[in-house]
C-alpha cells in the first residue's frame, strides 16, 4: 500500500472543510478485502467524499489529463469538463479553470490516481497498475458514469472498462469482488450493496455491455433507496 505524503495528509484536511461526513450503510456485509468499487460520481463531490471519509486502503481510476501536471489539467477543466459536464460557458470556463487548476493539480499529484486512457495501450498500462493497487491490498474505486453531457442524479450509461478490467483478472485466476454504491449528497448517505463476485456477474449478465447495464440499474436502484430512506 502506498504511504501518502505528509503535506498531503494536511492537504486533504483542508479539502475537508467542504465536505462532510456521511453515513456508510451497507446492505450486506462490509467490504473487507481489495475489491472494484463503483461509484455515482455527484459531480466533484463523490470522488471527494470517498477519498476523505472512506477508511480502507484504495486507489481510484482518474483522466490522466488530471494527472499530467498543471497546464494539462488547465486544458481539461476549461475545454471538458467545465463547458461540457458543468455547462458552462466558454469565457467563464476559462476563468474557473486559470483559479483551479493549481489546487486540482496539487491534489491529484498527492492522491496518485490511476491514470486512465482512452486507447488500447494506454488501458494496458491502467489494467497494470490496478492489478498492482490490488496486490498491495488497495480497492480500486472507479466512477464508471457516463459524464460526457453532464452528471445525473440517476446514470442514464456508464463505461464498462471496469468489466473488461474484472475479466482480464479472472482470466489470471483472480475472481474479483465488484461492490456497487450510490453516494446521496442531499442525505449525506453512501449505499453499499454487497460484494458480487465478478464470475457471478458474468454467468447472469454476459459480456462486459450487459454487466455494465445490469450495474448501472442497480445503482439507480439504490440511488431510489438511498433517496427515500
Amino acid at each position: 500500500m502506498r504511504k501518502k505524503a505528509r503535506w498531503f495528509s494536511l492537504y486533504r484536511r483542508l479539502v475537508g472543510l467542504f465536505t462532510s461526513r456521511p453515513r456508510f450503510v451497507y446492505l450486506g456485509e462490509k467490504v473487507s478485502e481489495p475489491s472494484v468499487i463503483l461509484s455515482n460520481h455527484e459531480a466533484a463531490a463523490g470522488p471527494l467524499t470517498w477519498e476523505r471519509y472512506f477508511d480502507m486502503p484504495k486507489r481510484f481510476w482518474a483522466a490522466h489529463e488530471m494527472t499530467e501536471g498543471v497546464r494539462s489539467v488547465f486544458r481539461y477543466l476549461a475545454y471538458y469538463y467545465f463547458p461540457d459536464k458543468k455547462h458552462f460557458n466558454k469565457a467563464i470556463s476559462k476563468f474557473f479553470a486559470f483559479f483551479a487548476s493549481p489546487f486540482v493539480s496539487l491534489y491529484y499529484r498527492g492522491l496518485k490516481p490511476i491514470a486512465t486512457f482512452r486507447d488500447a495501450l494506454g488501458f494496458v498500462r491502467t489494467i497494470r497498475e490496478s492489478r498492482r493497487a490490488l496486490d498491495e491490498g488497495e480497492s480500486v474505486i472507479l466512477f464508471p458514469e457516463d459524464s460526457s453531457k453532464g452528471y445525473s442524479d440517476r446514470l442514464k450509461s456508464i463505461h464498462s472498462g471496469f468489466a473488461v478490467f474484472c475479466e482480464r483478472m479472472l482470466r489470471r485466476g483472480r475472481d474479483l469482488n465488484v461492490v456497487l454504491t450510490y453516494f446521496s449528497r442531499k442525505k449525506r448517505t453512501v449505499l453499499i450493496d454487497r460484494p458480487f463476485k465478478y464470475s457471478e456477474l458474468r454467468r447472469r449478465f454476459g459480456g462486459a455491455a450487459g454487466i455494465a447495464e445490469a450495474a448501472r440499474r442497480r445503482i439507480n436502484q439504490l440511488a431510489d433507496i438511498a433517496e427515500s430512506a
